[in-house]
C-alpha cells in the first residue's frame, strides 16, 4: 500500500506523463487555432510524447515551443501537401461513391474500393508522417515515402491507430469542447505504438532519446 503512494512508482509516473500530455493537448489547440500551423502544432505535440515513451521529456512549455519553432517549416510544407492530397481523396471518394449510387454496377464497387483503399493508405501514411520529422527531421520527400512505407509494412498498426482516431472522432462528436483532451489522449497513446514501429527500424527499443535528430536508420 505504501509503495502504491510512490511518488516515483509506475503508475504515478504514467499518471504524471498523462497529465502532461493533457497540458500539452491544449498548447496544440491554441497553437493550431490559425490552421495554417496545424502542422508545427503536431509535430510539437510528438516530439513531445515520443520523449516520454523514453522517459527523456522535459519541461512541457519549452519542449513544445522549441519543436514548434525547429520544425515550422518543414511541417507546414507537410501539411500544405497532406490539405492538397486529403482533398484530392476526398473528391475521388465523393465521385465513385455518386457513380456507385447511380448504377455503376459491379465496376462501380471496384472503383469505390480502390479509392476507400488509397484514402486509407494515405491517412496511414499521415499517422507516421510528424512523428518521424519529430525523431528524424527527414526532408520532406523522404518523410512521405517514409511514412507511406511503414503504414504499408505495419498494417496491423495503422489499422490500430485507425480505430484509436475513430474513437476520438466520436468523442468530439459528443463533446466538442473537449477537443484537446480527445487530441492529448491520442497523440500520447498513439506514440507509444509508432515508437515501439520506430525501434524496429532505428535501435529505439534500447532507450535513445527521441531529439529530432537526422538520423538515417530509418527505411
Amino acid at each position: 500500500m505504501i509503495q502504491f503512494f510512490n511518488p516515483e512508482n509506475k503508475f504515478w509516473s504514467f499518471v504524471g506523463k498523462l497529465t502532461d500530455a493533457v497540458l500539452m493537448g491544449m498548447l496544440w489547440l491554441l497553437t493550431s487555432l490559425p490552421v495554417l500551423t496545424l502542422g508545427a502544432s503536431t509535430t510539437a505535440f510528438y516530439a513531445f510524447t515520443l520523449r516520454q515513451v523514453s522517459d527523456t521529456e522535459g519541461p512541457v512549455w519549452k519542449n513544445y515551443f522549441d519543436a514548434f519553432r525547429r520544425f515550422f517549416k518543414k511541417a507546414t510544407a507537410l501539411w500544405a501537401i497532406q490539405l492538397a492530397l486529403g482533398a484530392f481523396f476526398a473528391l475521388d471518394l465523393w465521385a465513385a461513391l455518386r457513380y456507385r449510387q447511380s448504377g455503376g454496377g459491379m465496376f462501380a464497387v471496384l472503383v469505390l474500393a480502390v479509392c476507400a483503399a488509397a484514402a486509407f493508405l494515405f491517412l496511414g501514411a499521415g499517422f507516421y508522417a510528424y512523428p518521424i520529422l519529430a525523431i528524424f527531421d527527414f526532408p520532406v520527400k523522404k518523410m512521405l515515402r517514409d511514412s507511406f512505407i511503414m503504414a504499408m509494412a505495419n498494417l496491423p498498426v495503422t489499422f490500430t491507430l485507425f480505430v484509436m482516431l475513430v474513437l476520438a472522432a466520436v468523442a468530439f462528436y459528443y463533446a466538442s469542447g473537449l477537443l484537446f483532451l480527445w487530441a492529448a489522449l491520442f497523440v500520447f497513446f498513439s506514440s507509444y505504438l509508432i515508437y515501439g514501429v520506430f525501434a524496429r527500424y532505428a535501435g529505439l527499443a534500447d532507450g535513445e532519446a527521441a531529439d529530432g535528430g537526422s538520423g538515417d536508420e530509418a527505411p
